[in-house]
């Protein structure tokens, strides 16, 4: 069974998803997988906790990531 989200980790991903790709929040938590980290940013979404809106250089960072 996955470890559960703690509220210091959901503040911590609060915090950083506008300015951290998914990559660099993977490293952030390194102890939950990308489908996790995912899927709290949607569940997190839903209760309009964080907005969709990420920086230029954020999407920038994260398509040289994928390369």
């Amino acid at each position: 069974m996955a470890k559960r989200w703690t509220h210091a980790e959901e503040a911590t991903l609060i915090e950083n998803y506008k300015i951290k790709t998914i990559q660099e929040l993977m490293d952030t938590f390194p102890f939950k997988s990308q489908d996790s980290i995912n899927a709290k940013i949607k569940r997190l979404k839903a209760k309009d906790k964080i907005d969709g809106a990420k920086g230029k250089d954020v999407v920038k960072r994260a398509y040289e990531q994928r390369r």
